[in-house]
């Protein structure tokens, strides 16, 4: 159920009051409408109709994360200056007999130079003593003044690395960042970074850690030499932070260590060199790995991200490890291929969340993604190597 009232930006939290009472005597059959706010959560966005997706993805939150959510449509390149402001009460339909749970949204519409005071706007309107996400939703995220002026009060920012107007350069930006703030080099108030890319790669890192699940196959999980990460990149075959997230995930967990200089490109597709612990060899000896990023551009009204994994053992007994998208969707073909033994295979979910799920992922984070980190700290380092757009 949502309500909807334009108001006077001075009499936002006066029409929040008087929203909270309506929507109480308006409950069917008595029941009780809770106000349950469990976090600030403000939505950042330069573009109308992706605020109206922002919007439903709110809304859906209040199942699992009821907040006073702030979204502010900035358009700064409007001729004319205007500040508007909205309220509106996001409450679940529930059973007969049980509270109405409701979160709250207040739309701020600023254009032109208006765009200047939405900061301390934002600021007047948060709840105390509770946690505050700030979600950016644009191509150039770290490069918004409302980062800057809200910093001091945030603590985890989330952006989608998938719409980066420069892949490669803010990658390389989001890895330093994260790195500073991290280790509390920027200020004493730090933030947790979160990527809904990162987020998106779940059901996939899932997937390739259950392979060494099992303990006959765990063996050949340091012997691989070479893999083949196929994806659909948004907007061409350029953008290609998915698949160097997920090589990230897989280096910093195996202990793989980029080589300088160590990347060649054919087409479009890109290899990278590492190396490795040699396996049964000594405790210097090392072995190089091969990671071929290999893109196909997504078609229109298709869901970027990735179609299949080849990850390969060559020394000593051979073996193959495969999880390959199917046609079906939310499901996905994992085969293991093991030299002298017939191959094993499972059709397995692998989920293809909505927007509304990969935020709802990362707001259940307490603390810092560690696992993230880690694997963004890699991704950095060879999204640097390419030099696109650098």
């Amino acid at each position: 159920m949502t309500s909807m009232t334009t108001v006077e930006i001075g009499a936002i939290e006066r029409e929040l009051r008087q929203l909270w009472s309506e929507s109480a005597e308006k409950a069917p059959d008595g029941q009780a409408v809770i106000r349950a706010l469990t976090l600030n959560l403000i939505a950042c966005t330069h573009d109308a109709a992706h605020a109206d997706r922002m919007t439903d993805a709110i809304q859906q939150l209040t199942a699992s994360h009821p907040s006073r959510a702030i979204l502010a449509l900035l358009q700064p390149d409007a001729p004319e200056p205007r500040l508007d402001g909205f309220v509106q009460a996001n409450c679940l339909l529930s059973r007969r007999g049980t509270p109405q749970v409701c979160g709250e949204q207040i739309t701020l519409d600023a254009r032109g130079s208006a765009v200047q005071q939405v900061a301390s706007l934002i600021l007047a309107l948060l709840v105390p003593d509770l946690p505050v996400v700030l979600w950016l939703s644009h191509p150039d995220p770290f490069a918004d003044p409302l980062l800057t002026r809200l910093r001091s009060v945030v603590d985890r920012v989330i952006v989608n690395s998938q719409a980066f107007a420069h892949p490669t350069k803010e990658l390389v930006h989001m890895a330093e960042l994260e790195r500073a703030v991290s280790s509390g080099g920027l200020a004493l108030h730090t933030f947790a970074i979160s990527d809904l890319t990162w987020a998106s790669l779940t059901a996939w890192r899932e997937l390739t850690a259950q392979f060494f699940d099992t303990r006959p196959l765990l063996p050949h999980l340091r012997r691989i030499d070479h893999v083949t990460i196929t994806y659909q990149a948004p907007g061409g075959a350029n953008n290609p932070v998915a698949g160097l997230l997920f090589a990230g995930w897989l280096a910093s967990s195996l202990a793989w260590v980029p080589l300088e200089d160590a990347v060649s490109i054919e087409a479009a597709q890109i290899r990278f060199h590492l190396r490795r612990p040699a396996v049964g060899v000594g405790p210097d000896a090392i072995r190089l790995v091969t990671i071929d990023l290999c893109p196909v551009e997504a078609a229109i009204g298709v869901t970027p991200g990735m179609l299949a994994l080849h990850l390969e053992a060559l020394d000593g007994v051979t073996a193959s490890f495969r999880v390959d998208r199917t046609e079906t969707p939310g499901y996905a073909l994992t085969t293991a291929t093991i030299a002298g033994m017939e191959p094993i295979s499972r059709l397995a979910r692998c989920e293809e969340p909505g927007l509304a799920d990969l935020l709802a992922a990362e707001l259940r984070l307490r603390h810092r993604d560690q696992t993230f980190s880690d694997a963004l700290r890699v991704a950095g380092l060879l999204a640097a190597r390419l030099r696109w757009d650098m």
